[in-house]
């Protein structure tokens, strides 16, 4: 079983830069009216504004599945469980490299596992003095017209913010690194967080160093391996 011990945790560290403002959404409306916008980031209970490790699991996910079904590769369907290959498989090597890399559920009787790379909740490194807001205006699809009381407004962290990524990752094989690292790739070609049709989500990823930690490290009979540049993902 692949989390019966503990043969590799890599700890990649790095940053997010944003090209363009960046939207995370709170998702909840009445944020939005206290700060005079209908769309509000998401803030923590600092009211600082940061990204979930939730939302960067998402994203690079669905950007690695693009990815792996270009590639050849067979994966299965999810949310919905049953069409998932912890429902369907009866062996841990039968899962398909997505589920390999972030997990799987299964119905009763199935294969259930925890994903192998964790992403913290990813802070800004610095403090933001002030942030972006933008007026949207929502059309209406059968006129082509402005629809009655559409205007409104988009809250955003301004370009050239950094906030500080940490992905934690356990006993990935090669492939499945190589696999994460394009989707990092893509992100960035795509977008990250919502109004991207607007101009937001536009980021950067930097990788700085990788630590490796093996099982001996934590009892410690050796230190831990630090490594960077393009020699991290080998």
């Amino acid at each position: 079983m692949v989390f019966e011990t503990l043969h590799k945790r890599t700890i990649f560290e790095g940053e997010i830069e944003t090209l363009t403002p960046l939207h995370v959404g709170s998702g909840r409306p009445e944020l939005g009216e206290e700060r005079g916008v209908d769309l509000p980031v998401l803030r923590d209970v600092k009211d600082v504004p940061y990204v979930p490790g939730s939302s960067l699991k998402g994203k690079i996910r669905a950007e690695a599945e693009r990815i792996a079904r270009t590639l050849g590769y067979t994966i299965c369907t999810p949310p919905d469980v049953a069409d998932m290959c912890g429902s369907k498989a009866t062996r841990e090597e039968d899962l398909c490299i997505m589920c390999k890399i972030f997990g799987t559920a299964s119905v009763k009787g199935g294969i259930s596992r925890a994903s192998k790379v964790k992403f913290r909740d990813a802070y800004p490194s610095s403090s933001i003095e002030a942030m972006i807001t933008r007026t949207g205006i929502a059309l209406d699809r059968e006129t082509g017209s402005v629809r009655p009381g559409a205007l409104y407004t988009v809250e955003g962290v301004p370009k050239g913010t950094v906030f500080e990524l940490e992905i934690v990752a356990e006993n990935l094989t090669d492939e499945e690194k190589k696999l994460l690292k394009a989707a990092l790739k893509s992100v960035e070609d795509s977008s990250l967080g919502g109004q991207s049709t607007r101009g937001f989500g536009k980021v950067k990823f930097v990788i700085n160093q990788a630590r490796i930690r093996t099982a001996k490290y934590y009892v410690g009979e050796e230190d831990e391996v630090v490594i960077k540049g393009e020699e991290l993902w080998k």
